[in-house]
C-alpha cells in the first residue's frame, strides 16, 4: 500500500546527509579560509613594515648626515672658519645619501635638490647664521613629513598590534624629531646664538614636547606587551638619562653666563648622539619584533594548511560512517513500517543497536506486537458490536411500537383534559360570580342591620321623651293642684273680705275653673303618653329583636360569603391545577413524540453501527496475524 499518494516529495535522507556533510565542509572551510586569508594579510603587512625598516635607517643616516653638515655650516658662519673646507665633503655625503634614499623613497630627491641649492648659497656667501637655521630647520621638517608618509604607506604607522604600534610610533616617528630638536640647540651653542631667546625657547620647547611623547609611547609599549618591555626598559632609562643630560646641561648655562659655548654645544652634541644610539636600538627592536611576528604568524599559516585538509578529511570520514551506521537501521525501519501499512503483522523485526534508532526498532517490534493483539481484540469486538447492533435494532423496534400506541393514548387523554379543562374554567366563572353575589347581599344586609340599629335607637329615644313628658305632665298636673288649692283658699279670702273681695272672688273662681280644665287636660295627656309609652316600648322591643335577627342575618350572610369565596379559590386552584395538568399532558405528548422520533433515529443508527461493524470486520481481514 503506498501511503505517500498527496504527500509533497521531499528528497532522501541519503541526500539530506550529504547536503549536511557539505555543508560541514562549508563551515569548516569557511573560517579556515578566512583565518588563512588574515595570515595572509597579516603576513604581507609585516612584510610590507619589515621592508620599511631599512628605509628608515637610512632616512635616519641622511638625517644624521644633515645635521653634520649643518653644524659646519654653523660653525664656518660663526666660530670656525676653517670648518668651510669641510662643507663640500659633507654636503656631499648627505646629497649622496638622499639621492640613494631616493630609490626607495623619490620624496628625498627633492631633499638632495634642496640641499644642494643651500650648498651653493653657502658657498657663495649669500646666507648668514640665522638664515641657515632657518633653512636646515625646513629642510629637516621636510624629511619628518616624508618620512611619516613613507612609513604611513609601508603600514608602520597602521599596525595592529597595540605594543609593536607604539613602539613604532617613539622609534619612527617621534625619535627623528626629538634628534632634529637637539641638532638645533646644538647649532643655536655651535653660532653663538644662545642670546636668540626665541629660539633657544622653542628648540628647547620642541625637544621636551617630543622627548616627553618618546618616553610615553614606549612605556604605553613596555605596558602592551611583556616581552616587548623587557627590550624596550633599557631604551626608557637612557632616554631618562639623555633628558637629564639635557636639562642638567640647561640648568648650567642658566646658571653661567660665561659657560663655554663649546662645552654647550658638546652636551648637546651627546645628547644628539644618545638619541641616535637610541633610535638605532629602537628600530632593532622594531626588527626583531617583526621577524617574531612573521615566524608565529608563518608557523600558523602551515598548521592550518596541514591541519585543515586533515581535520576535513576526519570530518568526511566520520560523516560517511555516520551515514552508513544511520541509513542501515533506517531502511530496516522503512521496510518495518511498509510491511505493517500493507497489514502484514506477521514477521518479526529485526533487532537493532544499542542506539536511539536501534530502541526505534525495539518500540517498533513492541508496537507490531501490541498492533497484533489490537487488531485480534478489535475482530471480536466488531464481531459483538455487529450482534449488539442487532439486538438493539430489534429492541428499538419494539419500542418504537409501544411509544406510536402509548403517543396515540397520550393524545385521547390531551383531548379529555382539554373539555375538562373548559369545564373546570367555566365552573371557576359561575363560582366567581355567586362569590360576587353573596358580597353584595352581605353588604345589602349590613345596611339592613345598621338602619334597623338607627331605628332602635330612635324608639329608645322616642321612650325616653315619652318618659319626659310624662314628667312634665305630673309637673303640670301639680303646678294645676296647687293653683286649684290657692283659688279656693282666694276664694275664701274674697268670701271674708266681703263686697271688695267679690271681683277678686269671680278672678278665683275663673282661676279654679281653668286649673280643673288643666288638671283634666293633664290627666287625658298622662293618659295618652302611658298609651303611647306602651306602644313605644313594644316597638322598641320589636325594633331590638329585629336587629338581633339582622345581626344574625348578616352572619349567616358573611358565613356564605365566606364559603362562597373558598369555592371560588378552590375553583381557580382547580382550574389552574387542570390547566398545568393539560400543560403536562401536552407536555408529554410531545415528548412521546419526540421519544418516537429518536427511537427512528436509534433504530437507524443501531443500523449504521451494525453496517460499520461490518465494514470494520473486512478491514479487519485485511491485516495478516
Amino acid at each position: 500500500m503506498n501511503f505517500s499518494l498527496g504527500i509533497k516529495q521531499a528528497p532522501s535522507l541519503k541526500s539530506r546527509l550529504l547536503l549536511i556533510a557539505l555543508l560541514a565542509l562549508a563551515l569548516g572551510l569557511l573560517p579556515s579560509g578566512l583565518l588563512l586569508r588574515e595570515l595572509l594579510g597579516r603576513l604581507d603587512h609585516i612584510a610590507r613594515e619589515s621592508q620599511g625598516l631599512p628605509v628608515n635607517k637610512q632616512w635616519q643616516r641622511s638625517l644624521s648626515l644633515l645635521h653634520a653638515h649643518k653644524q659646519l655650516a654653523v660653525e664656518a658662519l660663526a666660530s670656525r672658519p676653517a670648518a668651510r673646507e669641510e662643507l663640500p665633503a659633507a654636503a656631499l655625503a648627505a646629497r649622496q645619501s638622499l639621492r640613494d634614499l631616493a630609490r626607495q623613497d623619490p620624496a628625498a630627491q627633492a631633499l638632495a635638490e634642496a640641499l644642494e641649492g643651500l650648498q651653493q648659497e653657502l658657498g657663495g656667501g649669500q646666507i648668514d647664521g640665522n638664515k641657515l637655521l632657518s633653512r636646515h630647520q625646513a629642510l629637516e621638517s621636510q624629511a619628518l613629513r616624508a618620512i611619516n608618509a613613507f612609513n604611513r604607506g609601508q603600514g608602520l604607522l597602521l599596525d595592529p598590534e597595540p605594543a609593536s604600534h607604539h613602539a613604532i610610533l617613539a622609534g619612527l616617528q617621534t625619535a627623528p624629531q626629538v634628534e632634529a630638536a637637539l641638532s638645533e640647540l646644538s647649532s643655536i651653542a655651535r653660532a653663538a646664538a644662545v642670546d636668540d631667546v626665541a629660539r633657544v625657547s622653542a628648540a628647547l620647547a620642541r625637544y621636551r614636547l617630543h622627548a616627553e611623547a618618546m618616553q610615553q609611547q614606549l612605556q604605553a609599549a613596555k605596558e602592551a606587551d611583556e616581552a616587548l618591555g623587557l627590550s624596550l626598559g633599557p631604551l626608557l632609562a637612557q632616554a631618562e638619562q639623555q633628558r637629564r643630560l639635557v636639562d642638567a646641561t640647561m640648568q648650567a648655562a642658566a646658571q653661567d653666563v660665561n659657560y663655554p659655548l663649546e662645552q654647550l654645544a658638546a652636551g648637546f652634541a651627546s645628547a644628539a648622539g644618545q638619541q641616535t644610539e637610541l633610535s638605532r636600538q629602537v628600530m632593532q627592536v622594531l626588527d626583531q619584533r617583526l621577524q617574531a611576528r612573521a615566524a608565529e604568524a608563518r608557523v600558523q599559516r602551515n598548521l592550518l594548511l596541514l591541519l585543515t585538509p586533515l581535520l576535513l578529511g576526519l570530518l568526511g570520514l566520520v560523516l560517511w560512517r555516520a551515514s552508513r551506521q544511520l541509513l542501515l537501521p533506517v531502511q530496516q525501519m522503512l521496510g518495518v513500517a511498509e510491511r505493517i501499512a500493507a497489514g502484514d503483522l506477521s514477521q518479526s523485526v529485526p533487532a537493532g543497536r544499542a542506539d536511539e534508532l536501534g530502541r526505534v526498532l525495539a518500540a517498533m517490534a513492541e508496537m507490531q506486537i501490541k498492533l497484533r493483539e489490537l487488531v485480534g481484540q478489535i475482530h471480536r469486538g466488531a464481531g459483538g458490536i455487529r450482534l449488539a447492533a442487532q439486538e438493539i435494532a430489534g429492541g428499538n423496534q419494539d419500542l418504537a411500537d409501544r411509544t406510536e400506541t402509548a403517543a396515540s393514548h397520550l393524545q385521547q387523554t390531551s383531548s379529555s383534559v382539554d373539555l375538562l379543562d373548559r369545564a373546570v374554567q367555566s365552573s371557576s366563572r359561575a363560582s366567581a360570580d355567586a362569590s360576587t353575589l353573596a358580597l353584595s347581599a352581605s353588604g345589602m344586609a349590613a345596611q339592613g342591620g345598621a338602619v334597623v340599629g338607627q331605628v332602635v335607637e330612635t324608639m329608645n329615644g322616642i321612650q325616653q321623651a315619652s318618659r319626659k313628658i310624662g314628667e312634665i305632665t305630673g309637673l303640670i298636673d301639680g303646678i294645676a293642684f296647687q293653683t286649684n288649692i290657692l283659688a279656693l283658699n282666694a276664694a275664701v279670702e274674697a268670701a271674708r273680705a266681703g263686697e271688695q273681695g267679690r271681683g277678686f272672688a269671680v278672678v278665683a273662681a275663673e282661676v279654679r275653673a281653668l286649673a280643673s280644665r288643666c288638671s283634666a287636660a293633664v290627666k287625658d295627656i298622662k293618659v295618652l303618653i302611658a298609651g303611647s309609652s306602651e306602644r313605644v316600648e313594644q316597638g322598641s322591643s320589636l325594633a331590638v329583636d329585629a336587629g338581633a335577627a339582622m345581626q344574625k342575618i348578616v352572619a349567616k350572610v358573611q358565613e356564605v360569603t365566606a364559603v362562597m369565596q373558598g369555592m371560588d379559590q378552590q375553583a381557580q386552584e382547580q382550574a389552574g391545577q387542570t390547566q398545568a395538568l393539560g400543560q403536562a399532558v401536552r407536555a408529554i405528548d410531545a415528548m412521546t413524540q419526540q421519544n418516537a422520533a429518536l427511537v427512528q433515529q436509534s433504530a437507524a443508527s443501531a443500523e449504521a453501527l451494525r453496517s460499520q461493524a461490518q465494514a470494520m470486520e473486512g478491514a479487519v481481514r485485511a491485516f495478516r496475524l
